[in-house]
């Protein structure tokens, strides 16, 4: 698949939302309505092992999670759902492979709010937790002066590596992804730089839902590197990378985003 493919799919959403927000003024009407133009891209990319709902994960320790906008579940687990009716399920957590949590405008408190959400997937996990992720349509500038003050108010979610979303994607200004530790080298979440300043953030959309295969790649144990066909020329990690709490802002090394690296 290569640019133009992730151009279409950014043309095809940008259309379907400018139609619905030309009648439709309704907060929670418009939200729900962002995870129905994702889901159809997200259904396609899946094996018939895999699928969609909205629901919560629950253990007998926590309890229920929030609810998730988008779980991607694996059904070849066969104690996957404590209860399912159409595609809202209650779901063991070992069978979510990835929740997804949809926001139409991200700032300030809808990140925070976004990243209590996903880190009820993964507290306290006995099991590999699932992978976290944030779409969002659109935000302000992600500079470094608005990222740290938003990474400085995460004060009640543990500095865990498993408690950081693997991704975090706003289609009119790129996307964030977390590096795992390594020799020499801060771990966090880093801005990618580098995509054309006007227009969807296509490079950055194939990143997102490229990850997202990579965390059902890696689920499923099969040797298969999900980013051989992307098209990252030109993008590059920012020098900085953001970890939860006061003092959030670390310096990391600056590196081309390779196709075969993993992003994780």
């Amino acid at each position: 698949m290569d640019e133009n493919f992730y151009l279409g799919l950014a043309n095809e959403m940008a259309a379907k939302l400018r139609r619905v927000s030309s009648f439709v003024n309704h907060g929670p009407s418009i939200g729900s309505y962002h995870e129905e133009v994702l889901k159809p891209i997200l259904e396609s990319m899946l094996s018939e092992r895999f699928r969609l709902r909205t629901g919560f994960a629950y253990t007998r320790k926590f309890g229920a999670s929030q609810q998730g906008d988008i779980l991607i579940v694996d059904e070849n687990n066969p104690a996957a759902y404590h209860f399912r009716e159409g595609n809202f399920a209650v779901v063991a957590p070992e069978a979510i492979v990835c929740a997804i949590e949809v926001k139409t405008k991200l700032n300030k408190k809808t990140f925070i709010e976004a990243l209590r959400n996903l880190y009820s997937f993964t507290r306290g996990s006995i099991f590999v937790p699932p992978a976290t992720f944030l779409f969002a349509y659109e935000s302000v500038p992600l500079t470094q002066k608005v990222l740290s003050a938003w990474y400085d108010s995460v004060t009640d979610i543990p500095d865990e590596l498993q408690n950081y979303p693997w991704a975090i994607y706003v289609l009119n200004r790129g996307i964030i992804i977390l590096k795992s530790p390594s020799t020499n080298e801060e771990w966090g979440h880093i801005p990618i730089e580098g995509e054309d300043k006007e227009g969807p953030k296509l490079k950055s959309l194939s990143l997102f839902l490229q990850t997202i295969r990579k965390a059902m790649i890696l689920h499923s144990k099969v040797q298969f590197n999900p980013f051989e066909n992307a098209a990252f020329d030109g993008l590059l990690y920012s020098i900085y990378c953001y970890r939860y709490g006061p003092s959030s802002l670390q310096v990391a090394n600056p590196a081309i985003v390779q196709k075969q690296d993993n992003s994780n």
